[in-house]
């Protein structure tokens, strides 16, 4: 799989839109950390989004394949906030790996979780995520 879909689920705190957005600028603080980024920066965030026409659930398009720079000054831990439904193990797992990696590169399908839900282009089609442009 290269480019995927993958919704995002609300939790009791965040809204589908609100929990997408922070895990794609927590995507995005892997390769510019909070620690150097500048008020003045315009990138926020790493993927697109969209938005289900019909749930108004959110979802994060990426690509498996694609390679993350993971910078040195990485920290984790709003990352990991954001997985609430993640195992504990797993996301050990995680920060192991991302630490280890920390000056190089990682796909971005190495880094999604085992509980998201990851649809391909035609799933998500099928599951009516893209409106029917004579709708429109």
């Amino acid at each position: 799989m290269a480019k995927v879909y993958l919704p995002v689920e609300p939790t009791a705190d965040m809204t589908s839109e609100e929990r997408c957005k922070a895990i794609n600028a927590e995507v995005w603080s892997l390769r510019r950390p909070d620690s150097i980024k500048h008020p003045n920066d315009i990138t926020k965030y790493y993927y697109a989004t969209i938005v289900h026409p019909t749930t108004n659930q959110w979802a994060i398009i990426g690509d498996t394949e694609e390679q993350v720079r993971i910078h040195p000054a990485v920290d984790m831990t709003n990352m990991i906030a954001l997985m609430p439904e993640v195992p504990q193990a797993e996301k050990d797992q995680l920060v192991a790996y991302i630490d280890a990696n920390k000056g190089g590169s990682v796909p971005f399908g190495t880094f999604i979780p085992s509980s998201s839900t990851q649809m391909t282009e035609s799933e998500a089609d099928a599951a009516g995520w893209f409106p029917d442009p004579l709708e429109i």
